[in-house]
């Protein structure tokens, strides 16, 4: 089956909920059917005394019962199937929607929080990290270091420059005095 012809995430979900709701109707339509045959047999009375009477109680006493017992046992059958199957599918369905439209909102909302109540806490401790002052004067004392020997062949050039032209002014040689 090609991926053209499958249904999507979306409408799976959607269908399921109608088939449940589907069968839920069908449920209480028999059980007011039910009643309603119940309800004639034993007195004859008309149809909407029975539909403004009758179907509201029976369904009215079937809920205890579907949500005790029917949907407790549905959800038990139908939750590691929807854990397992469904909702990973349906999160990676919908990651593109919510890193375009939540994730923006959500970090707008946590930004203010986090320069509040998170930021200073890092930086403290930051600040109070023995660990990182260490490793700050180690840099130091390298960036130091280069500079040192940055300068030392500074001024050596320098010294040779002068000492060039001194000798050059003077018309002293290079070489030294025997």
């Amino acid at each position: 089956m090609s991926d053209t012809t499958r249904a999507s995430l979306p409408e799976v979900a959607l269908g399921s909920a109608v088939l449940a709701a589907d069968a839920a109707r069908d449920w209480v339509k028999r059980a007011a059917t039910a009643g309603e045959h119940a309800m004639r047999s034993a007195v004859e009375v008309p149809i909407d005394f029975a539909a403004a009477k009758v179907v509201p109680r029976v369904i009215d006493d079937l809920m205890p019962y579907l949500t005790e017992s029917v949907l407790p046992r549905f959800l038990d059958a139908a939750l590691p199937l929807i854990e397992v199957k469904l909702l990973p599918r349906l999160l990676e369905s919908a990651m593109p929607l919510i890193e375009a439209t939540m994730l923006p909102r959500l970090l707008d909302a946590a930004t203010p929080l986090l320069q509040e109540k998170v930021l200073p806490i890092v930086i403290k401790d930051l600040t109070e990290s023995a660990e990182l002052r260490d490793l700050i004067t180690e840099q130091s004392r390298d960036v130091v270091a280069d500079a040192a020997g940055d300068l030392r062949e500074s001024t050596a050039a320098a010294d040779d420059r002068l000492e060039s032209g001194f000798r050059r002014l003077f018309h002293l040689s290079s070489s030294p005095a025997s």
